[in-house]
């Protein structure tokens, strides 16, 4: 076992000749970020808000210390050391000593002692240590008073990992001096071998993927630290060899935009460079490994630590990168992957058009709240050992909706971090004006019973057509007797989503279908006039909009399609036609988002807008929707779009293609071109 804990059993001058040479870049970055710390220090007073940022500063301060014997970086350890240990309690907002807080500055100040005792005065030292003690038994006792409660048996949230990640870094550090540490880190053990062993084995993250950027690093973090401690390798996990995939699958056509499913604080803060490294160098993931340079190249990873809203930002992860950064690993372009993922346990299915920056991009999520791993395990262990392990925080009402980016374009789009989550918020349906699970609240499905939740019924990825079928009737409540919320969602060529939703219910309910954008969409009435007006050009100064009006209301009405609406976002057009029902009501709405992403920070506000569309048919037990979605440049002539007599089922002919669904009453019946038993078919019209 190495004396410097977290150093990969290498001595410091094996780190200082790698830090002058293959290495070099990510030294450079470590000094930066250690000169970042020199012009200011904490309050003396513990602030209100978060001091999560001590314990990485004490880190990277540290480290650079050792590979550079530069006094000035060791100096400023002290200070910022000293500032912390004076605190009366590791943070102060949100329990103190039990939670975040406790959990960051364990990990950083653990490291820092361990890396810097030989040289601290032996008063500081003493300090030093009787506060790593006193702080990691405050946290040991809480784990151990509060299991079957909080973090310390929520083995799906980040608060577990990043709580016992420096409950152990703390008891590694200190078990020479005092063996009863030896407990804590016993525990972060067992905790870790139980968390890995839960994870779903797809690498997906019910939490979202700014919140896996935020989380993951603490899993891999208390894998590598046990494995160099103990010789336990947890490294054997199906979860942590795949999550690079999940990241990678729900990022928007650029890489740096994403699917937001999840809590996520915006659309782009979420990826770090360590976690990249650390993947690539214990899987050799050519693929990570090829997006970590790639964003070096391009400048994303300045930006992310400029503008990220991840607090600590990635910036304070120098330390990981330096450590992590595995230069034998051969990076792999990613063009060479399919262009479409399944994450079964989440119930997500991403795909694109292609690997370029302006393709098109779909995501359709149905499944359990956390997953459905998570949902099932944890529903057992609550029944078998009297728990409340499950923490739904970061879970949305979400149940069969979807996400479209075009380019940069957001066209369908999704709420992200939200406060009273609801499932007006989403791409999906509501049931009598009510969405799914316990609305209006943050932990929308706590207490639940297992048999809540949709489910991924099927999928198909090929590489011009993807197809998706969630099944979300039991994400409602019962007493609305749903029986039946059947998505079946096609991407066809890059260019077409088609959307067929079957909806059931015992007793007559009113069904509204909803889609998300960021501005709102258009009537055809309205693109009518829109078109007329830029194609009159200057003339149009002089001809008035309600003359323009009353010119087209002259025409025939079935020349004005009133099923279809428009928006332009950037240089994409998203175009939507409603084929079924016949007969609808539309509205069109706009909604707040508000979040308080910290407790620690509450005018910390986060707040967008969204434009909903909402259509209505007449109160029914069973209606069906059939919408078909183009997605094309801005000026881009539309395609001709146009229902197709089947029988027992629907049609559309989308060109020379048809794509059609079947009824409940039997085959799929399209006279002269196919006849067919299958749920759906694509067929050449020609």
């Amino acid at each position: 076992m190495s004396h410097l804990i977290f150093l990969g059993g290498k001595a410091i001058e094996q780190w200082r000749e790698v830090a002058r040479t293959t290495h070099a870049a990510r030294f450079a970055r470590l000094i930066e970020q250690a000169d970042s710390y020199m012009d200011y220090l904490p309050p003396t007073e513990h602030p209100r808000e978060t001091i999560t940022y001590i314990g990485t500063a004490v880190a990277n301060l540290a480290l650079a210390f050792r590979l550079t014997d530069d006094a000035r970086y060791l100096n400023r350890a002290r200070a910022w050391i000293n500032v912390a240990i004076h605190y009366p309690h590791w943070g102060k907002a949100h329990m103190p000593d039990h939670d975040l807080d406790a959990g960051w500055l364990a990990f950083g100040i653990g490291l820092g002692y361990d890396w810097l005792r030989d040289f601290l005065p032996s008063d500081e030292r003493d300090a030093l240590c009787a506060k790593l003690l006193l702080q990691g038994t405050r946290l040991y006792d809480f784990a151990v008073e509060t299991e079957g409660q909080w973090w310390s048996s929520a083995y799906w949230q980040n608060h577990n990992w990043i709580c016992y990640a420096g409950l152990a870094t703390v008891g590694y550090a200190l078990e020479r001096e005092h063996l009863e540490t030896r407990a804590w880190s016993n525990r972060a053990l067992e905790n870790f071998r139980a968390v890995l062993s839960l994870m779903p084995e797809d690498g997906s993250d019910y939490e979202g993927v700014v919140y896996w950027c935020y989380g993951i690093p603490w899993l891999l973090i208390a894998a590598d630290l046990i494995q160099q401690q103990t010789g336990v390798d947890l490294h054997q996990s199906d979860f942590l060899r795949n999550t690079f995939y999940y990241r990678l699958y729900t990022s928007a056509p650029n890489f740096i935009d994403t699917a937001n499913f999840g809590d996520c604080h915006d659309r782009r803060s979420a990826h770090a460079a360590a976690i990249y490294y650390r993947l690539a160098s214990v899987y050799r993931n050519g693929h990570a490994q090829w997006l970590a340079e790639n964003f070096e190249r391009d400048g994303e990873w300045d930006r992310e630590r400029r503008e990220g809203l991840l607090r600590p930002s990635s910036a304070s992860h120098a330390f990981l990168e330096f450590l992590w950064y595995d230069p034998s690993v051969t990076p792999v372009p990613i063009c060479d992957l399919p262009t479409a993922r399944v994450f079964p346990d989440l119930g997500l299915v991403t795909a694109r058009s292609d690997w370029s920056a302006r393709a098109s991009f779909i995501a359709f999520k149905c499944g359990k709240p956390n997953g459905e791993k998570a949902w099932t395990r944890g529903n057992a262990m609550n029944r078998e050992r009297g728990w409340n392990t499950i923490k739904t925080g970061h879970a949305h009402p979400d149940e069969n909706s979807f996400i479209i980016v075009r380019g940069r374009d957001y066209l369908a789009v999704d709420e992200g971090y939200s406060q009273k989550k609801q499932s007006s918020h989403h791409n999906t349906v509501l049931v009598d004006g009510k969405g799914q699970y316990r609305e209006n609240v943050y932990n929308v499905a706590d207490g639940l019973a297992v048999e809540w939740g949709g489910r991924l019924e099927d999928s198909l990825v090929s590489r011009d057509i993807v197809y998706a079928r969630g099944e979300a009737a039991s994400a409602y409540d019962p007493a609305l007797t749903l029986e039946r919320f059947t998505r079946q969602m096609l991407f066809i060529g890059g260019k077409y989503v088609v959307i067929c939703d079957d909806l059931a219910s015992h007793e007559p309910r009113e069904f509204t279908w909803l889609l998300q954008t960021d501005v709102p969409l258009k009537e055809e009435l309205s693109i009518v006039i829109s078109n007329a007006v830029r194609n009159l050009g200057v003339a149009a100064r002089d001809f008035s909009q309600e003359r323009l009006e009353m010119t087209l209301e002259r025409k025939p009405s079935k020349e004005i399609a009133r099923n279809q609406f428009e928006s332009l976002v950037g240089a994409s057009r998203l175009r939507v036609t409603l084929f079924e029902p016949a007969q609808f009501d539309c509205k069109n709405i706009e909604q707040e988002i508000v979040a308080y992403p910290s407790s620690s920070t509450p005018e910390w506000i986060l707040r967008h807008t969204q434009h909903t569309l909402m259509l209505t048919p007449e109160r029914t037990t069973a209606t069906r929707f059939l919408v078909a979605i183009e997605l094309d440049d801005a000026n881009a002539h539309a395609t001709r779009i146009t229902p197709r007599a089947c029988r027992s089922g629907s049609a559309i002919a989308i060109g020379d293609l048809i794509v059609a669904f079947a009824g409940d009453a039997g085959n799929i019946v399209i006279e002269d071109v196919v006849e067919t038993d299958a749920r759906w078919t694509i067929v050449d019209g020609k």
